[in-house]
């Protein structure tokens, strides 16, 4: 698989994960319902422009609102852990002991430009993002049409869970525009051509002007004709923004959003969407005296995180010891791990004392050598800011253990992140119960993916049942819940014991909206909603805006 395509994967859990308001400066727009006129605030990065460019997975860094114009075969259900829902493609049968995956695209899908879509578009992008077909590759031979709505991909070897990376990240591009740019991921797309909802209108560093076509697939909007797309500012400006009607919706939130903006009109609305991440602290594994697993453990175990949930106030639940979320993977959790992490510092000192550490001066020491600890916290990440002193206080008040706090400038985190004993990053992926555990495969130790960020920045080494266990879940079918739940608990099991990480927060995305001028937006109280109001990434923000009715 192309590496760009996994470097935005990651990243865009990240960014997820941490809920960050980046300030910047922009005009303040108008939410006109009276108009069909949908605003919403999208992070325009430091550079207080937006990129004006729609190719997700090449030319650069994307601009706002890709998901209203590319779209995915399926959605991943925010309801059900794992559970894929139809999206551009009917559904997906599985062959050759599931190294075969045929689709059944919908049909009656065309561009925006009126031109139909069809599986040679699906193939095109599909051959993009796998590579050339190689022995040691994704693929043993191209992705091929069949025919005109069916597509066909034979892996080298069994491969249930791919559908659901290419779900997030991965849209159909149309093959007539795209294939005439040269490379790919060279391209910078100006005017897209989408299956989705939206037709660019204008565009500026400032504002993205969206409309909505009257032919779209999933269904005519109820009531927006425009979304328009402006630099969310400062936390606090865009909330105020939304306060007042002039923008109706944005991704984010920032501390304590719960009561701040929840408070300043009955007509403000916010909620957590949990995607089944989690983040928290990686222990360096290779670092003494993290290549102790008493010593992680110990370190996991003394943190109560109950009071940084309520100091954050952004409304995330605490996962389990395992860093799984307890309602979207409730169904595979072993009992004693189907709960949130608890602070148990007698056991911490045990373990410690049972492998022969004491605390000196506030260091570990062990057979007369003292381990000074730092943990490094990316100054781009606004929750962990908050959350990693909180837990270096806790370290020092149950454990006696002095831990140097090391804010540290996103260019330089990245760049360093091999040199720290414990960092705040993400622990577990979203997805699935299989993408939580990837990142953390043998496969991943290796130079080419460290150097690519594919995941286990910690270098923690699972036992080997562990990752015989993830090898089996790649090749189980999805339904097959019954095995799946089997060789997830193996690992379970073995992220507990090992503690590679701390997790502290359930990963997803916090929403604020305004419902002065419109109304509909999903929730997570409603049983029948498995979808959420996330502008970032595909689908969702779609879905929301259709079905939005003025107020």
């Amino acid at each position: 698989m192309k590496d760009f395509g996994r470097r935005n994967f990651l990243g865009a859990i990240i960014a997820g994960s941490a809920l960050t308001m980046v300030g910047c400066k922009g005009a303040v727009a108008g939410g006109q319902a009276g108009d069909g006129i949908l605003t919403l605030g999208a992070d325009a990065g430091a550079s207080n422009q937006f990129p004006e460019n729609f190719n997700a997975n090449g030319g650069g860094d994307g601009g706002p609102g890709i998901g209203f114009f590319y779209e995915t075969l399926f959605r991943v259900s925010t309801r059900d852990g794992g559970k894929l829902e139809p999206a551009l493609a009917e559904k997906v049968v599985y062959s050759n002991a599931g190294a075969t995956a045929t689709y059944t695209l919908r049909k009656g899908v065309t561009w925006s430009d009126g031109k139909p879509f069809t599986a040679d578009d699906v193939a095109y992008t599909y051959n993009f993002v796998f590579g050339a077909p190689a022995p040691d590759g994704f693929i043993k031979e191209p992705v091929k049409a069949l025919d005109a709505h069916t597509v066909e991909v034979n892996y080298n070897s069994p491969n249930y869970q791919q559908d659901t990376n290419m779900s997030m990240y991965y849209p159909v591009y149309p093959k007539h525009i795209y294939e005439k740019q040269g490379a790919h991921d060279k391209f910078v797309d100006k005017k897209p051509v989408g299956t989705g909802p939206g037709v660019l209108k204008s565009f500026s560093g400032q504002q993205v002007q969206i409309t909505l076509r009257e032919d779209y697939w999933g269904g005519k909007a109820k009531g927006v004709k425009e979304v328009h797309i402006i630099p969310t500012g400062t936390v606090g400006n865009i909330q105020s923004s939304i306060s007042s009607g002039k923008v109706d919706w944005a991704d984010g939130g920032g501390a304590g959003v719960l009561t701040q903006f929840l408070g300043m009109g009955k007509d403000n609305h916010y909620e957590y969407f949990p995607d089944g991440s989690s983040r928290g602290v990686l222990f360096g594994c290779t670092f003494p005296p993290f290549t102790d697993a008493a010593v992680r453990r110990a370190f996991r175990d003394s943190v109560d995180l109950t009071a940084a949930t309520k100091a954050v106030g952004i409304g995330y639940t605490v996962p389990s010891v395992t860093g799984l979320n307890l309602d979207l993977y409730k169904s595979y959790l072993l009992p004693e791990y189907a709960k949130p992490l608890e602070p148990n510092v007698d056991k911490a000192k045990a373990d410690l004392a049972a492998a022969g550490w004491t605390v000196e001066g506030g260091n570990l020491t062990k057979d007369g050598k003292s381990y000074p600890v730092r943990l490094f916290v990316n100054l781009g990440q606004a929750t962990d800011i908050v959350v990693a002193p909180m837990i270096i206080d806790q370290w020092k008040k149950n454990l006696g253990i002095d831990v140097k706090y090391m804010p540290t400038p996103d260019t330089v985190f990245q760049a360093k992140i091999h040199d720290y004993e414990m960092m705040v990053w993400t622990a577990n992926l979203n997805g699935s119960p299989y993408n939580a555990f990837q990142g953390y495969s043998w496969k991943n130790l290796e130079a080419g993916p460290q150097k690519l960020g594919y995941g286990n920045q910690g270098l923690w080494k699972m036992p080997k049942e562990a990752n015989d266990a993830l090898a089996a879940l790649q090749a189980l079918p999805m339904q097959n819940i019954a095995e799946i739940t089997t060789q997830l608990q193996i690992i379970q099991k073995a992220v507990a014991e090992g503690a590679p990480y701390l997790s502290y927060m359930s990963g997803g995305s916090g929403e604020m909206w305004t419902t002065k001028n419109w109304k509909g937006f999903p929730s997570m109280k409603d049983e029948a909603v498995n979808y959420r109001s996330s502008i970032g990434g595909y689908n969702n923000a779609a879905i929301t805006t259709i079905n939005l009715e003025k107020a």
